[in-house]
């Protein structure tokens, strides 16, 4: 049973190692801006992203990478925390103009770490928040046994883990390599693991067999030939002359792999 967050100090300086031992170069992911800077979209956004558990999966990577997205992202909820529930001005003028941007102002990989351990002091404290964003997956709807949910989770990270050529992608808009996801991962697995004894002392874990499918993310892409915020500004004047639906808050995880096949 985990009682508090110092559960995962061993493994979070193991994770502290696999970072120092990283000397590449990290990459700029392309990812569209925030253009919606209200307290309930960051919000909305910022648990899409760190309050929930992962299930995409990706092929095995070996380079890390950051878009602006969730860097930003991550910032801008704590300021809204922190200071009464207000962005100011000038910090939201100062996100747009790095959106526009086509590299990184950071090469600091342990954000990472800052992520992570964010990640499971949540984890431990408000796990409330996890479950009931787990169960609004499309797979999940009507499932509201917590075992249930958690069993096939947990499958699907061990299928990965076993997996040489495939990974979970752990944070929208950044890139792990194999090795540091998979630690992340294992993490979370134990996690699982000290739950579903709480729950069922006498639980087999891997009696759930895993019906979760996996998609190659190799896909063709149509070239676009404009910047990164150009496109996302024609989306934007799309929507507003109501040409294409609007995209609610809560499906912007969803469409932005649709933008990810374009550009």
């Amino acid at each position: 049973m985990i009682t508090n967050v110092n559960y995962f100090d061993n493994d979070l300086n193991d994770l502290s190692a696999l970072l120092a031992e990283y000397k590449f170069e990290i990459q700029f992911e392309k990812k569209c801006g925030i253009h919606d800077f209200s307290n309930e979209n960051i919000t909305n956004c910022f648990n899409d992203i760190f309050r929930s558990f992962p299930y995409e999966i990706q092929t095995a990577s070996d380079y890390l990478g950051f878009s602006y997205y969730p860097l930003e992202l991550f910032d801008l909820y704590y300021e809204i925390l922190g200071y009464k529930g207000k962005i100011a001005h000038e910090r939201i003028e100062e996100a747009k103009k790095r959106f526009k941007k086509t590299e990184l102002d950071t090469q600091d990989t342990y954000l990472i770490l800052d992520f992570v351990e964010d990640y499971f002091h949540s984890l431990t404290y408000k796990y409330d928040v996890f479950l009931s964003n787990a169960r609004k997956f499309h797979f999940f709807v009507d499932i509201n046994n917590e075992e249930v949910i958690l069993k096939n989770l947990y499958n699907l990270y061990q299928g990965v883990l076993n997996d040489k050529t495939k990974q979970i992608y752990l944070f929208w808009g950044i890139n792990l390599t194999k090795e540091i996801s998979d630690k992340i991962l294992t993490m979370l697995c134990d996690f699982i693991e000290q739950r579903l004894l709480v729950l069922n002392s006498s639980i087999n874990i891997n009696s759930i067999q895993n019906k979760l499918s996996y998609k190659e993310n190799k896909r063709n892409k149509i070239q676009w030939l404009g910047s990164q915020q150009e496109l996302c500004e024609l989306f934007y004047e799309l929507i507003k002359k109501g040409w294409i639906p609007d995209i609610p808050y809560g499906e912007k995880k969803k469409n932005s792999e649709y933008y990810n096949r374009i550009i």
